[in-house]
């Protein structure tokens, strides 16, 4: 009996929550109850540009900080390139994962930096490779994703986490760790923050996007008092005010204990979906490694050099099977020795927003299309 998903169009690209996921009637309650509550008025005037004081506080509480370290702004995308645009001035160096997040990779080259990737292993960055960069380009900072990586989907080891810290604070260069996944983790135990190793040297970014919803574009930012006090001017003088019903609803959605409920639904929906991914990876394409998470929204392969990875992305939309270009992903080569055609052979599979049965159909699709 042919499978009900065997002529639906899979969708392996943007890593968006599952439509089901998304707690629409729980959040119109909490818009409601901040409209009316007695900051219903002060929320829907010009605010203070650090965002939603209640909101601050929440997250300080959260990292154990003061609320003076918390800049709350249009999304984690939005923070990053007010950070960007701070820091870096054109030809300054800053180093990623390899492959990293599309999205942060134009970001830093859009304010003028060299973005250098540093190649990924299965525990996180190749450290003899930093190492080399490091002695070669001295950056500005370098941007990780520590937890459930996208792309890779990789979890930095607490080895790997203790020396990155190190080797910033050794060659004086800042970390970015960017962490909206790390509590969606549906099996194991949690590493260390970056910060918690040494918070003097990182910067902590994450959002809401993937615990609650993408479209209320709340993320926020912590780090030093200083750097956040000038932070904050710059986002007044960019986007003049927070969108502070939003960050308001967000609180309330803490308060009222959706927010530990709903974390623990997407566990619950997300799980499945992350079995799924690993059993048809390991069923269809075998022998082909990969990082296998225990949480968060990703996995990826690069696929081995006698696959068939020309024009794949063209070959998937004729069977059905939308892909990302694997390209995006790719920084500047650390090194001359890096295969330049790296991303060609690369497949990021976002699973969340897909069921199980749509994730194995993906899957046997591309295999058919790359072992050809």
């Amino acid at each position: 009996m042919p499978s009900q998903v065997s002529s639906e169009q899979i969708l392996f690209t943007r890593g968006v929550p599952a439509v089901e996921a998304l707690p629409n009637k729980l959040l119109s309650e909490c818009m409601q109850a901040a409209l009316e509550g007695p900051d219903g008025k002060v929320i829907l005037q010009y605010g203070h540009n650090g965002g939603y004081l209640p909101l601050r506080q929440l997250i300080s509480e959260q990292y154990k900080v003061s609320p003076d370290q918390v800049l709350v702004g249009n999304g984690s995308l939005h923070l990053q390139d007010i950070f960007a645009g701070f820091l870096l001035k054109p030809g300054d160096v800053v180093f990623v994962e390899q492959p990293s997040y599309d999205r942060a990779i134009k970001t830093f080259r859009r304010r003028g930096a060299k973005v250098i990737g540093i190649p990924l292993d299965l525990d996180g960055v190749n450290l003899a490779a930093l190492e080399q960069a490091v002695a070669r380009h001295k950056p500005v900072f370098m941007y990780v994703i520590p937890d459930f990586q996208n792309p890779a989907g990789v979890t930095t080891s607490a080895e790997k986490r203790q020396a990155l810290v190190d080797l910033a604070e050794r060659y004086n260069f800042w970390l970015v760790e960017d962490v909206p996944y790390r509590t969606l983790r549906y099996a194991g135990e949690s590493l260390p923050l970056l910060r918690d190793l040494n918070a003097e040297r990182v910067i902590t970014v994450s959002s809401y996007s993937k615990l609650i919803s993408p479209a209320l574009r709340v993320g926020y930012l912590v780090g030093p008092v200083e750097l956040v006090k000038q932070l904050t001017r710059l986002a007044e003088e960019t986007i003049l005010a927070p969108v502070l019903p939003t960050e308001a609803a967000v609180v309330e959605f803490h308060r009222r204990g959706y927010f530990a409920s709903n974390l623990e639904n997407l566990k619950q929906l997300y799980a499945p979906r992350l079995q799924a991914i690993v059993q048809a990876i390991k069923t269809y394409l075998p022998g082909v490694p990969f990082a296998e998470p225990q949480g968060g929204f990703f996995v990826s392969i690069t696929l081995p050099t006698h696959f068939n990875s020309t024009n794949l992305l063209q070959r998937a939309k004729q069977v059905g099977l939308s892909l990302t270009d694997g390209r995006d992903f790719f920084a500047d080569p650390y090194s001359d020795s890096e295969d330049p055609r790296q991303g060609e052979r690369f497949v990021r599979l976002p699973f969340c927003a897909l069921t199980p049965d749509q994730i194995e159909e993906g899957v046997k699709r591309l295999a058919t299309l790359v072992q050809n």
